[in-house]
């Protein structure tokens, strides 16, 4: 169980009233169409730019990396919307064993140190070296869905930080934050806020991070302040230290 001060949580994952996720759905077709489109083009232009760049031989290798990274930013977000699919159609079935909470963030922490060094932000992982009960892919996923948004609406030069409070994985940043009146739709599918729509994304991560803990049964938690940042709660499942 969760436990936390309610009044300042949105909490998930019992489903939400399928009338008002019919609605918000609806209206954000147009949308999620535009969004999808330009984060799926933006890498693809940026590769075919290197492409051109590597045809006249000068930083190869360089130029070939970058590539990977673009197009391993596209394979996550086929990937994701290929998952969602399978969760909808109730055909994702979780491998849930023990793992290591601290390899599975570090990994996932890895991943992202070149957005750090670009936004000059610092990133703060305490000591969670625990072992936990979950699928370690599904957990990947989520992870990576949470600090990549922690990034995305930090500041330049902001701050963020991971740390375990007993059977809670607590991931806040100094952001934007999300709107009071907005907080209870974002996890719906293609839902984005509207104080972020000018940045990129697709509306996807947070109703994959919400189908994915439901069916591991987990609990989380949103704490969110418009201009002052967010704090999201997960439940860890069967620690051992």
């Amino acid at each position: 169980m969760l436990l936390l001060k309610p009044d300042v949580l949105v909490f998930y994952p019992t489903a939400g009233d399928p009338s008002t996720e019919k609605q918000i759905l609806s209206d954000s077709k147009t949308f999620f169409v535009n969004a999808v489109a330009h984060e799926l083009f933006s890498p693809l232009s940026a590769v075919m730019g290197l492409l051109e760049l590597a045809k006249e031989g000068d930083r190869v290798q360089e130029n070939l990396l970058k590539m990977e990274r673009h197009l391993n930013r596209m394979q996550r977000i086929l990937e994701q919307l290929i998952l969602l699919s399978k969760i909808e159609q109730d055909n994702y079935q979780p491998f849930v064993r023990k793992v290591n909470l601290e390899q599975v963030l570090g990994d996932v922490v890895h991943e992202y140190e070149q957005r750090l060094a670009q936004k000059a932000i610092s990133l703060a992982l305490d000591k969670v070296n625990v072992m936990i009960k979950a699928d370690e892919e599904a957990l990947k996923i989520v992870l990576r869905n949470l600090i990549s948004n922690a990034l995305k609406y930090s500041k330049r030069a902001g701050h963020v930080e991971i740390k375990r409070t007993g059977d809670l994985l607590c991931i806040r940043d100094e952001g934007l934050g999300i709107p009071e009146q907005e907080l209870k739709n974002v996890t719906a599918r293609f839902y984005r806020a509207k104080n972020v729509r000018s940045i990129s994304g697709s509306g996807l991560g947070l109703a994959i991070v919400k189908h994915i803990l439901r069916r591991l049964n987990i609990t989380w938690a949103i704490h969110s302040q418009l201009n002052a940042g967010t704090t999201v709660y997960l439940e860890l499942v069967g620690v051992e230290e």
